[in-house]
C-alpha cells in the first residue's frame, strides 16, 4: 500500500510562496495498494493535480471516500478530471450523518447550474454511492476499511485502512477537547488508533491559539504526541494546516514538538503535498517529492532571508547598546534562547588568561540574582587545558554530548569542582569562538544543558550554525564597547591627575553600582526588557563621568589635606555646573545622560542640594532620575574609600548611612532599590579595588 498526500491546508486553500514546501491545497489523500485498488480521502483542492495524473493514464475505477461534507475537503471535486471520462467508474464512500441522500445532494448541488456548468447527473463517469454508518466497516478491493466518528462541527468520521501488511489512519477534522476523557466520542476515537502504523491527524492550533478556538472542531499539535504513543502508532504526521501558517513557521512548530516529545517513541513530521508512505523492508518509510527547482530555490530564499533577518535585526540592537557588560549580557540571552540552554559563559581573552566576563544560570541563580556573577574575578588559563581555553587557541567549536564523557584523545578535561560546590550538573556544552573585526578571536561563547522537556540533550547542527553566526558579529559589538569604555577612562585619566580621588577604580565602581541600581528600578517599573538595557548600557558610561568638572577645580582646593572652608566649598561645587559644559554641544543621549549626571548629582531628595550655579534646586522627581541614582552610588563608593581627611567606613556602616538619609538626601524608592541588589554592589567592590 502506498499513501500519497496531494492536500494538506485546511479550511482555504493558499497560494503565496511561503507556502510552497507544505504545500497550500486542501485535504486530498491517494492510496494504492499491491492488488491495484484506488482509493481518494477527500477531495479538496489537492484533487485537481491528482486528477490530472490519472486522467492521463486512461480508463481507472477509483474510489472517493468522504470524511464530511465541509467546503474545504470536498472544493475540488468538481475540476477532478476523471469525472469526465465516460469509461471511468468512481465509487463514493461517505457517512449517512450528512443525512439521507446527504453526499448526492451535497455534490448536487455545488454542481447546480447556477454555480457550475456541469450537473451531477450530467457527469460522463459511472458513478455509485455508498453511504455507510460511522463505525461500519467494509472492503475496497484488498483494503479493509474501518470507520470512527470524531468530534467536529457537522459531524465527521475517521478511515482506517489496512492493506499489504500495515494500517494507515487519518482522522480528517477532529477536536481534542479540554474535556477529552469524559468524552464518548473521544474515547471511541481513542480505542479506534490502536493498531495503526502511520496516522494522518487534524493539528491546526497552538496551545496559546486554542484558547479562543475551542469549540471550532480542531485539535492542537500537543494533543496527539501522548495519544498516538499510547496506541502504539509509530509514525505521526500533522496535517490541515492553518491557512495563515507559513513554512517557516510549521518548521519551527515542528521543531518545538519534537523537542518537548523528545521521549515519547512516537516519529513526528508535518505532512506536506508530495509526501509518500509506503512499507520498505518491513519499515515504514515516508519521503518527499522533490518541488519543482524553482520552488526549491525560493524556498531556500526563504530559509536564508529569515536568518538575515534575525541577524540584522539582533546586530541593529547590539549597535544601540555603549556598555560591555550589557553586550555580553544580551549576547549571551540570545545565545542560550536560541539553543534552549539553562546556563552559559562568556569568557573574554586577557593576556594569558580566560576571564569569566558574563554568566547565566538559570537553575542556580536565575533573573536579576545572576547580575553579581558577572562582577566575579574568575579566570581560566589560556591553554587547551579546558574546553574554552582549547577553543579560543583554535578558534574550532566544540559540542559536547556529556561532558563526562569527553571524546578519546582530546587535550581537555572537564572540571567538575563547580558542579560539586553548587550541585549543578553540567551535561552538554556549546563552546564557540568569538572572532573579533581583525579575525583575532575576543573569547569564546560557551553554552550549557540545551534543554528539553526538563532534561540536558545534545546541541544540534543548526544551533551550532546560529551560534556561530551570532558570535561572528557578537564580536565587533563587543569590540566597539571595550573602545568606548576604554575612551571613557582616558578621559577620566586626566580629572585623575588633578584629583587623586577620582581613580579608575572608583568611577568603574561608581558607574556599576548605578548600573544595577537602575536594572533593579527598571524591573519593578515594568520598563520594556530593551529600554532597559539600552539606559543601563548609557547610565554605566554617563555615571563614570560624574565629576569630570573636577579638571576646572585649583589643585589647591582639590589636594586640600582637611576640611574644605565656606569659600572653598563653594569653588568645588561648582564642579557639577563645569562637568556639565562638556557635553552640552552633543546631541548624542548619551552625553545629554552624562550631562544631568555632572550637574544634579548634588542635588537632594528634600531640595538642599546643589548644582555650583545660580538656579534653585531641584527636590523630589524634578531630579533626572539617573542623578538621582548616582548620588547614591557616588556617596556609597565615597563613604566606604579612604580619603587624605578620613579612613575608609565599613560597608554596613556606609549601607546604615545611605538609609538614614532616605526621604531626605536619597529617593526612598532608590534606596530600597540600592539594597536589593547590596550583594551585587559588593561584588563590585571586590572586582574594582583601589590600587596600591
Amino acid at each position: 500500500m502506498k499513501v500519497t498526500i496531494y492536500g494538506v491546508r485546511g479550511s482555504i486553500p493558499v497560494a503565496f510562496s511561503r507556502s510552497q514546501y507544505y504545500g497550500g491545497n486542501t485535504t486530498c489523500i491517494a492510496i494504492t495498494t499491491q492488488a491495484k485498488d484506488r482509493i481518494i480521502i477527500d477531495a479538496g483542492s489537492g484533487i485537481y493535480a491528482l486528477g490530472k495524473e490519472l486522467a492521463s493514464k486512461g480508463p481507472t475505477e477509483l474510489a472517493i471516500c468522504f470524511t464530511h461534507a465541509h467546503w474545504d475537503h470536498l472544493l475540488g471535486f468538481t475540476m477532478f478530471a476523471p469525472l469526465y471520462q465516460k469509461e471511468n467508474f468512481i465509487r463514493i464512500h461517505a457517512p449517512s450523518t450528512i443525512g439521507q441522500n446527504g453526499i448526492y445532494n451535497v455534490l448536487g448541488g455545488i454542481m447546480d447550474k447556477r454555480y457550475f456548468p456541469v450537473t451531477l447527473d450530467d457527469i460522463p463517469s459511472r458513478l455509485d454511492i455508498h453511504e455507510f454508518k460511522p463505525e461500519d466497516a467494509f472492503y475496497i478491493g484488498s483494503a479493509f476499511i474501518e470507520t470512527c466518528p470524531t468530534c467536529h462541527p457537522g459531524g465527521n468520521v475517521a478511515y482506517k485502512i489496512t492493506a499489504d501488511g500495515w494500517t494507515f489512519f487519518f482522522s480528517g477534522d477532529h477536536e481534542w477537547g479540554i474535556n477529552a476523557d469524559d468524552n464518548p466520542m473521544c474515547q471511541r476515537l481513542r480505542k479506534f488508533l490502536h493498531g495503526v502504523d502511520v496516522a494522518l491527524v487534524d493539528a491546526q492550533y497552538t496551545d496559546e491559539e486554542y484558547l479562543t478556538r475551542q469549540g471550532w472542531g480542531h485539535s492542537t499539535y500537543s494533543a496527539w504526541p501522548q495519544e498516538a504513543a499510547d496506541a502504539g502508532v509509530s509514525h505521526l504526521l500533522f496535517s490541515h494546516h492553518d491557512p495563515a501558517r507559513e513554512d517557516q513557521e510549521l518548521g519551527r512548530i515542528l521543531g518545538q514538538l519534537q523537542k518537548t516529545f523528545h521521549s515519547v517513541p512516537v516519529t513526528m513530521d508535518m505532512a506536506a503535498e508530495g509526501m509518500i508512505i509506503s512499507l520498505k523492508d518491513q519499515a515504514i518509510d515516508i519521503t518527499k517529492k522533490a518541488l519543482p527547482y524553482i520552488h526549491q530555490k525560493e524556498l531556500q530564499c526563504v530559509s536564508d532571508t529569515s536568518l538575515l533577518e534575525w541577524i540584522n535585526t539582533f546586530t541593529q540592537e547590539l549597535s544601540r547598546y555603549n556598555d560591555v557588560g550589557v553586550l555580553l549580557d544580551r549576547i549571551l540571552h540570545e545565545g542560550r534562547t536560541i539553543t534552549h540552554a539553562d546556563a552559559g559563559t562568556i569568557f573574554l581573552i586577557t593576556g594569558d588568561s580566560l576571564h569569566f566576563a558574563f554568566i547565566h544560570n538559570d537553575t542556580l541563580f536565575p533573573g536579576v540574582a545572576a547580575n553579581k556573577f558577572a562582577y566575579a574575578n574568575t579566570t581560566l588559563p589560556l591553554s587547551s587545558t579546558s574546553v574554552a581555553g582549547y577553543v579560543a587557541l583554535t578558534g574550532q567549536t566544540v559540542s559536547l554530548k556529556d561532558m563526562r564523557d569527553l571524546p578519546v584523545g582530546v587535550p581537555f578535561s572537564f572540571n567538575e569542582s563547580l558542579d560539586l560546590s553548587t550541585g549543578y550538573r553540567t551535561i552538554s556544552t556549546l563552546t564557540v569562538p568569538i572572532w573579533g573585526p581583525n579575525k583575532s578571536i575576543l573569547g569564546v561563547i560557551q553554552l550549557i544543558n540545551s534543554m528539553a522537556d526538563g532534561m540536558p540533550v545534545s546541541f544540534t547542527q543548526s544551533m551550532q550554525s546560529r551560534v556561530q553566526l551570532l558570535a561572528s558579529h557578537a564580536g565587533t559589538a563587543i569590540e566597539r564597547g571595550i573602545m568606548a569604555q576604554e575612551f571613557v577612562l582616558r578621559m577620566l585619566a586626566m580629572t585623575a591627575l588633578r584629583d587623586p580621588h577620582e581613580t579608575g577604580p572608583h568611577v568603574q565602581r561608581v558607574g556599576s553600582y548605578a548600573a544595577e541600581i537602575y536594572h533593579c528600578w527598571a524591573e519593578r517599573n515594568n520598563v520594556d526588557i530593551d529600554e532597559l538595557r539600552y539606559t543601563k548600557s548609557q547610565i554605566r558610561l554617563a555615571a563614570m563621568l560624574h565629576d569630570m568638572g573636577k579638571v576646572g577645580i585649583s589643585d589647591t582646593i582639590l589636594k586640600k589635606k582637611g576640611k574644605l572652608n565656606e569659600a572653598e566649598y563653594t569653588i568645588m561645587q561648582t564642579h557639577c555646573a563645569l562637568g556639565a559644559q562638556f557635553f552640552t554641544t552633543s546631541t548624542s543621549a548619551l552625553d545629554a545622560m552624562a550631562q544631568d549626571i555632572a550637574l544634579y548629582h548634588h542635588e537632594k531628595w528634600d531640595g538642599q542640594g546643589y548644582t555650583g550655579t545660580d538656579q534653585s534646586s531641584l527636590a523630589g522627581q524634578e531630579i533626572p532620575l539617573a542623578a538621582r541614582i548616582t548620588a547614591i552610588a557616588d556617596v556609597y563608593d565615597a563613604l566606604c574609600s579612604k580619603r587624605c581627611y578620613k579612613e575608609a567606613w565599613s560597608s554596613s556602616d556606609a549601607v546604615h548611612k545611605i538609609i538614614q538619609d532616605s526621604g531626605t538626601h536619597f529617593d526612598p524608592e532608590l534606596v530600597d532599590c540600592f539594597l536589593h541588589v547590596l550583594e551585587t554592589i559588593e561584588a563590585i567592590r571586590v572586582k574594582y579595588p583601589d590600587l596600591g
